[in-house]
């Protein structure tokens, strides 16, 4: 259930908790602060007290010990490595409040694995997500436990909505989300990657190859999401004749790059599943 504008929960009264706020907690944090969560209402448990305040610090919430941020959190975000997820959901059982949403970050994790460790009742909530989360740009996909209210799913909304674009998916479609937005984005940093340096041998200074690269990624992506266009359309709107786009494609599939993303995207999806055991 996606809150409407008209329902949306009042962030700026809840308090949330982030534990592990590293490559993915991170960047949760920022969008829960971007969402209208105040700064003083974010708690950030690194594995020591440096780590924590240095994160704070560079986040804009505040440093906390775990057991009373945990005792005093509404939403409790575990952002820790998959294999250390279980033991936590243990250790923090007794210091969670009744109505806590504890979310994790950690794929390979089944909702169930998590309950287990919790007290009956306890809401639970995987959210998976990607960095560009970071800069408001990125998805987010939220699997709803068995005991998460709409009152309580709500307010996961819209602690993440202003993270890009959040969707309600099963847990049964969380490997082709992984391929299709978790890693993808680091499949996308490769190929900007590739595509820079290869202007760069072009013949374009660095900074300019830069610039021109990311804009045309971002304006081509922008301007399907704006117009709805299918994207093989706006490919052939791009494509002359015998034009020099025509060639590039040409050589594009000559050398097997669509399906060795549609491998790559795969890969994930399938390590996905060999990490849940399905």
């Amino acid at each position: 259930m996606t809150p409407s504008a008209a329902s949306k929960p009042d962030t700026t009264t809840v308090e949330v908790t982030v534990i592990g706020a590293g490559n993915m907690g991170g960047p949760v944090a920022k969008a829960c602060l971007a969402s209208g969560l105040p700064g003083d209402a974010l708690t950030i448990v690194n594995s020591s007290q440096e780590s924590s305040e240095r994160a704070a610090k560079e986040l804009g919430g505040r440093a906390g010990e775990r057991d009373q941020a945990v005792s005093g959190a509404d939403v409790v975000v575990l952002g820790v490595k998959p294999y250390q997820i279980v033991d936590l959901a243990g250790e923090i059982a007794e210091q969670l409040k009744d109505k806590a949403i504890v979310i994790s970050l950690a794929a390979g994790i089944t909702l169930e694995a998590i309950e287990k460790a919790l007290p009956d009742g306890q809401a639970v909530v995987r959210a998976m997500p990607n960095t560009p989360i970071s800069v408001g740009e990125g998805a987010v996909g939220l699997m709803r436990g068995s005991a998460v209210s709409d009152e309580q799913y709500e307010l996961v909304h819209a602690l993440f909505a202003e993270a890009g674009v959040v969707e309600d998916i099963t847990e049964q479609q969380v490997h082709a989300f992984i391929g299709a937005a978790g890693s993808l984005s680091a499949f996308t940093f490769s190929l900007i990657e590739a595509m820079t340096d290869e202007a760069v041998r072009l013949g374009l200074k660095r900074d300019l190859a830069d610039r021109l690269v990311q804009q045309t990624v971002r304006g081509a992506a922008t301007m399907l999401m704006q117009t709805g266009q299918h994207a093989a359309v706006a490919k052939n709107g791009v494509s002359s004749p015998g034009g020099t786009t025509v060639e590039g494609l040409a050589v594009m599939e000559r050398l097997g790059v669509r399906p060795g993303i549609a491998s790559a995207m795969q890969a994930s999806a399938e390590r996905s599943r060999e990490l849940t055991g399905d």
